[in-house]
């Protein structure tokens, strides 16, 4: 099925990645826990408070910021659970003046983590700071300070927390790239380049410093040297798809139109993989439905489809009903090669919600590679008809209708495609040559002048530009006969 099938991983990583970011934490509600709600009026001895006691306790050490529990009524009950253990924890940790500083930061720095990944920011910086006062040798704490920044956008202590991760553990990977990139956010390349050349040094094909490379010579108007780095990126980390789009503009400042407008199409959020164990230590804290899809979403990302699949199912024990969870099992037992399962899955979505319109697009690709074109052009036109603005349900359409035999009624299918995204050349050449087989010179004519504005250096646009001409020829011949 040469010209007819869209590729089903291109389908996950367009619609299923970016209609759900890789987000760990779920939305939660802040607030407080009253005291007597756990221990009634007589205050007992609740978690909250013999932690709110800790400071007290402990005059002569730092100062220890009280952190109480806050509402978890919108967190699923596996998570609550969580949260409510690391509480407990802590409170036994802090009850006992006997226990060492490492240990008490250690249940803090948990406490703050497990807050994080559940979206209380406010209360995991506070819990995180602690642990950072209670042992201010261990980078562990500053840099996960400086992850957490990163997520609510606090880019001055971004910066002052990898710094003094740092300053505490100079040669770790993970802190010289996120520190290099904390410095390209505040504009000084010089300070980045610095820490990924060191960087380079400890792993010369790292990906992620590739990209801090380019970014510096980017930033210093050297497009030539950011493309080199951009490119070698892309080498070593095929899936950082987020370096299209700075490698795409590198290109057209160097007046290579047609390669920029090539990594244009192909832009995309991944980013390069750095191996950093404090990080997927963390990606793995919740036990909820959220978690499992996000983290079989790196397994997808990393091709590891099995593991993907597991990870889904455990996410589906947890919620049932999450769909998204249940398409990305389908697409994970797909590409194990198990289609009939993936099918099943895929139905059972569209049982429970039959507007879900990725799973439309999955079905449609899946009967296309079948070729049940038919089937494939209802699930195609129902994604259009929930999601107007789907490119891939529009070249859907065309294709099967084109399959069918009906060449006229694919043409308003690759026009709709080509008005939704100007830099699909598969939409102008494939609309193009629809109306050239249709024999519909002039329009075909004016269709290939349109395409040529936006994909000049396009080799199958100059081979249907002679055909048309020849055929208008022809025409004109035969006319003046």
């Amino acid at each position: 099925m040469s010209r007819s099938i869209i590729i089903l991983a291109g389908s996950f990583a367009t619609s299923t990645m970016s209609g759900r970011r890789m987000s760990m934490g779920v939305v939660a509600l802040a607030g407080m826990l009253a005291a007597s709600a756990a221990c009634g009026p007589s205050g007992g001895n609740s978690p909250v408070r013999q932690h709110e006691g800790a400071g007290a306790a402990r005059e002569t050490g730092p100062e220890v910021r009280p952190v109480p529990m806050p509402d978890l009524s919108r967190l699923p009950e596996s998570v609550q659970a969580q949260v409510r253990d690391r509480y407990a924890a802590l409170a036994e940790k802090t009850a006992s003046p006997q226990t060492p500083s490492q240990e008490l930061a250690r249940a803090h720095g948990d406490v703050g983590l497990i807050l994080m990944a559940a979206g209380y920011h406010a209360a995991a910086e506070n819990s995180l700071r602690n642990a950072q006062a209670l042992a201010p040798g261990d980078a562990t704490w500053p840099y996960y300070l400086g992850q957490l920044f990163l997520l609510t956008s606090d880019r001055a202590n971004t910066l002052k927390s990898f710094e003094r991760a740092f300053e505490l553990r100079p040669t770790d990977l993970p802190t010289l790239v996120r520190l290099g990139e904390a410095y390209l956010d505040q504009a000084r390349p010089a300070d980045a380049e610095r820490l990924f050349l060191r960087a380079r040094e400890i792993e010369p094909r790292s990906a992620a410093v590739s990209e801090g490379l380019g970014r510096v010579a980017q930033a210093r108007g050297d497009q030539t040297r950011a493309v080199e780095y951009f490119e070698q990126t892309l080498a070593q980390d095929p899936e950082a798809t987020r370096v299209h789009y700075p490698l795409a503009l590198a290109y057209r400042s160097l007046g290579q139109q047609d390669k920029s407008e090539a990594h244009v199409r192909l832009r995309g959020d991944g980013r390069p993989t750095v191996n950093d164990p404090l990080m997927q230590s963390y990606y793995w804290l919740l036990n909820s439905a959220d978690a499992h899809y996000n983290r079989g979403v790196l397994a997808m990302k990393a091709r590891k489809w099995s593991a993907a699949a597991d990870l889904f199912r455990k996410g589906l024990e947890l919620d049932a009903d999450n769909v998204q969870l249940r398409h990305a099992l389908g697409l994970a037992l797909y590409w194990m090669g198990d289609g009939e399962g993936a099918q099943r899955q895929f139905d059972e979505v569209l049982r429970r919600s039959p507007d879900h319109v990725d799973t439309h697009v999955s079905l449609g690709i899946l009967f296309a590679q079948r070729r049940r074109y038919r089937d494939a052009l209802v699930h195609f036109a129902a994604a259009s008809k929930y999601d107007a603005g789907r490119v891939d349900a529009q070249v859907g359409q065309a294709e099967m209708l084109r399959n069918l035999g009906e060449l006229a009624a694919s043409v308003p299918h690759w026009r709709r495609a080509r008005e939704l995204d100007a830099t699909d050349a598969r939409a102008w050449i494939e609309g193009a040559k629809a109306l050239v087989d249709l024999e519909r010179y002039d329009e075909a004519r004016v269709w290939l002048a349109d395409a040529r504005k936006v994909l000049p250096a396009r080799p199958e646009l100059e081979s249907l530009d002679q055909t048309v001409a020849s055929a208008l020829a022809l025409r004109r011949a035969a006319h003046r006969e």
